[in-house]
């Protein structure tokens, strides 16, 4: 049985999609990376469920990465999610008086913002979404009544275990033939309480609000967790710094070691492997005998 999973369903009748997340077990691997204060617990997990949400909805290979920038609390909090549903997240705080900030503190201040990675475009597309309400869900609504013509709507709800996420979003209705069906579809749908979101399955969610309505509900596909991250990956990022910075870092620290915010593995390069680094990227800056000639 799957305990971390996304289902899509879609009105036959009516021009309207949505879908609900539910996530267990790949929620509490991420929330068990590292010691969050309640607050941002609660931020990083309400989050991840409207970025799957967000990737479910997008007919694209690649991933959908939401972060939360400009907060006086916290650093960075991170979540991505690609269109297979392998997620990950974090945040990066200072420890220092955390665990006084309660979530209503996180968001007074902040932005949000959306990037679309696609694959097939080798593109990003960025949306900057300013903290408007006082829970993630809010913020999302509200940016999508400013900037979109088709309604959408979100709703979250959290546990510490538990978070779970439903969505409902109109598609073109050309010649405004369901406008008042559609007005009431979503007026049935701001009657669901984030306790009914909790302890309810979609099927018993979609009789209680739409029992009139005829809906075609997909099957479950499994979100899981996954880390990109790989030893070569951070070479690349070392190598990146470039040689004045390298023989910077050996000349202070000689080995060091590199932790993966995500997935907390640890990789780590003896002074002997940063010193091959620079030697690589100082033969790199030798111009080719072709380029002397010319």
């Amino acid at each position: 049985m799957l305990t971390s999973f996304v289902q899509k369903f879609i009105f036959e009748k009516l021009p309207i999609k949505g879908a609900m997340v539910v996530l267990e077990d790949c929620w509490d691997t991420i929330a068990n990376q590292r010691e969050y204060p309640l607050g941002l617990k609660q931020l990083l997990g309400e989050l991840l469920a409207a970025n799957v949400l967000l990737t479910s909805n997008l007919k694209l290979q690649g991933k959908v990465i939401c972060q939360i920038q400009d907060n006086p609390h916290f650093r960075l909090v991170v979540s991505e999610c690609s269109n297979d549903m392998v997620v990950r997240a974090t945040a990066k705080f200072v420890a220092i008086d955390e665990a006084v900030i309660s979530y209503s503190e996180y968001m007074q201040d902040g932005r949000l913002v959306v990037s679309i990675d696609s694959k097939n475009e080798g593109s990003l597309y960025q949306s900057v979404i300013a903290f408007n309400g006082s829970l993630v869900d809010e913020i999302i609504n509200n940016y999508m009544a400013q900037s979109e013509q088709l309604k959408s709507w979100f709703l979250i709800s959290y546990s510490e275990h538990r978070v779970v996420g439903f969505m409902l979003q109109q598609l073109p209705d050309t010649h405004h033939q369901f406008t008042e069906e559609i007005e009431r579809v979503f007026m049935l749908a701001n009657t669901l309480t984030t306790y009914e979101l909790m302890h309810t399955n979609l099927q018993r969610i979609l009789y209680q609000l739409f029992n009139e309505d005829d809906i075609v509900v997909m099957p479950e596909q499994a979100v899981k967790f996954g880390c990109s991250c790989s030893r070569h990956r951070v070479s690349e990022i070392l190598r990146s710094l470039g040689k004045v910075e390298l023989e910077s870092l050996i000349a202070e620290q000689g080995n060091i070691t590199v932790d993966c915010d995500y997935c907390n593995a640890e990789y780590k390069f003896t002074q002997q492997e940063l010193s091959e680094f620079v030697l690589q990227l100082s033969i790199d800056e030798i111009p080719l005998i072709s380029d002397k000639v010319h």
